[in-house]
């Protein structure tokens, strides 16, 4: 009686062979795009993940006039201002603010600043405000009367091609001949609007000592 051997496998048909490679090859473009997009949680994009950077902006550092004896530091759109020292005068301190120039009359400790700003207003004006800062505000009378005597006997000097007028007023002591304060100021016309002042607040018998080295002092303003 001859016995029948069942094979070890049984043959699989080649349709499903060709169906099983096909799901095989779907399985791995499938894992491919999977791993490509991301789609894990530990690859995906959250919203946290996107950041806007700007650009720092370069510092633009504003140009500064020179500075030394004899010429005036000032704002990069401010008038360049050169002047000559008398002698016994010396520069003071850095131009800052409103100040185009401080120079010092005499030793530089005793602080004897003689200023130049741009500003505003008519001579008169200006004149009337310096004898109110000498404290003759309170009497009007003799506060006009040192305002009219002062605009008499003020000097005029060129500058820069145009007329500057200087004027030395006095307070109530100084006038009467006692020790008191005084103030040498003068006006130089710019354009139409804007002069230079220049001011002197000290010690009457400074002013009077001073006054021709004032004259001389706004006599050489320059600028550009």
């Amino acid at each position: 009686m001859s016995s029948s051997r069942q094979p070890d496998h049984l043959p699989i048909p080649a349709d499903t062979r060709h169906l099983c490679r096909t799901l095989a090859a779907l399985c791995v473009v499938h894992l491919g795009l999977v791993n490509l997009a991301g789609c894990g949680s530990d690859t995906a994009i959250r919203p946290g993940d996107i950041r806007t950077y700007t650009a720092p902006r370069s510092a633009v550092s504003s140009p500064t006039a020179a500075s030394g004896p004899g010429l005036a530091s000032t704002a990069p759109d401010s008038p360049r201002l050169r002047y000559e020292l008398p002698d016994g005068w010396a520069a003071g301190r850095s131009a800052s603010g409103m100040r185009l120039a401080t120079v010092l009359i005499g030793d530089p400790h005793e602080e004897r600043e003689v200023t130049v700003i741009p500003a505003s207003g008519s001579l008169r004006s200006n004149v009337e405000r310096w004898q109110g800062q000498l404290g003759g505000a309170s009497d009007t009378d003799s506060s006009q009367a040192a305002v009219e005597r002062a605009l008499a006997e003020a000097r005029t000097v060129e500058v820069n091609g145009v007329e500057a007028t200087v004027v030395l007023l006095f307070d109530a002591r100084a006038a009467a001949g006692e020790d008191g304060e005084a103030i040498l100021g003068a006006m130089v016309p710019v354009d139409e609007s804007t002069a230079l002042f220049v001011k002197f607040k000290g010690d009457a018998a400074v002013a009077r000592r001073e006054h021709d080295n004032f004259s001389q002092f706004v006599s050489s303003l320059r600028w550009n």
